[in-house]
């Protein structure tokens, strides 16, 4: 077959689903292949390459770095999916390589490693196309829809977003994080900025160590529950909240507020495969009011994929599609850098026990 040539660099968690959904696409379009899986540890992507080539004609070639990929010259573009202080590194070994990439979140380990990338991608014109941020809220069909009903006016001017995210575990054993906002808080940030289309002027926040980080063995964070306030001037304020210690189950809400009305998707309730929008106008009248079905995996996954499956493999496809057209990606390190700030600025906030200014968002 010819057309795109496809990678996932690392497997884990979340890679394999990257690798699932682009095989998946692959048949589904037939322009495009996943041909390649890479992984630090070669074991694992050498595993996770003979069970995907069983699924499809061609083999699927294992490496253990993103270096032998590029020099195999087999790919075109990749999704990273690699450890986040392997981020910066495995970008820009890729699209040195005239490569374009698929990243997920954070945009970096650190906001002046995310900085210093987006310096470099904008260096040259070919680097500042090159990479697309994985936020897959911005796919997801919820999402989507209050989004699109915020723009029609529906709830009038809005003035507050809240949004929520909260695991009911830990992340698994030898998980490495960033810190509980870069890791968790960082989409809630592109959440409400997609939302806001506007930047904070000012930020506070408030962590505490409560459950996650007394179970032995955890990964450690500097926190297991944070809640960062946001202002924008004087008549738009946001709420970030997110938790490892929502034991009950994942709980993934956004609440926008607008002067006629409120709109609500992901209300936690007893079915985790449906996702509901309700729409409500002033004194309980009812706007609009759907239901989102989610997609069975048939098999355990991560409580995030579970939620996230469909936008995720949406994404993925929009990723494909940017690619095969040479078209710019519609979220890009620019919109993972503006995220990255907020989050930054959330946890120097907490630290310092007050309020702090922010400057213009970087561009």
């Amino acid at each position: 077959m010819t057309g795109l040539r496809l990678a996932v660099v690392g497997v884990g968690r979340i890679g394999v689903f990257h690798a699932q959904h682009l095989q998946e696409l692959a048949a589904e379009r037939e322009d495009c292949e996943l041909v390649a899986v890479v992984d630090r540890h070669q074991d694992t992507a050498m595993r996770v390459a003979e069970r995907l080539s069983a699924q499809q004609e061609t083999p699927i070639t294992s490496f253990d770095s993103t270096e032998a990929l590029v020099a195999s010259g087999i790919a075109d573009a990749a999704i990273i999916a690699s450890r986040t202080i392997d981020h910066r590194r495995d970008t820009q070994v890729m699209v040195e390589a005239g490569m374009r990439v698929l990243l997920e979140k954070p945009l970096g380990d650190t906001l002046d490693e995310a900085r210093q990338l987006a310096v470099w991608l904008e260096e040259d014109e070919t680097r500042s196309r090159a990479v697309m941020l994985a936020f897959q809220r911005r796919y997801d069909a919820a999402m989507l829809r209050a989004h699109e009903l915020l723009r029609e006016g529906i709830i009038g001017e809005l003035f507050k977003i809240v949004s929520i995210l909260e695991d009911p575990e830990p992340p698994p054993v030898g998980y490495q994080s960033a810190g509980l906002l870069s890791d968790m808080g960082v989409h809630n940030a592109d959440e409400i900025l997609w939302m806001a289309k506007r930047y904070p002027t000012q930020i506070a926040g408030f962590g505490a160590r409560l459950h996650n980080q007394q179970i032995p063995d955890v990964t450690v964070e500097d926190f297991d529950d944070a809640f960062v306030q946001m202002w924008f001037e004087q008549d738009l304020t946001a709420q970030l909240q997110v938790s490892r210690n929502h034991v009950a189950g994942y709980r993934n809400e956004c609440l926008l507020f607008g002067r006629r009305g409120r709109i609500h998707v992901g209300h936690f309730d007893e079915d985790p495969l449906r996702v509901r929008l309700e729409a409500v106008g002033l004194d309980h009248e009812v706007l609009e009011q759907q239901t989102y079905d989610l997609r069975d995996y048939e098999r355990p996954v991560p409580v995030f994929i579970r939620r996230f499956g469909p936008a995720y493999k949406a994404e993925a496809a929009d990723f494909v599609e940017g690619c095969i057209k040479k078209e710019p990606f519609a979220v890009t390190h620019h919109e993972g850098l503006k995220a990255m700030e907020i989050v930054a600025a959330g946890a120097e906030a907490i630290k310092r026990g007050g309020a702090i200014q922010l400057g213009s968002a970087s561009t």
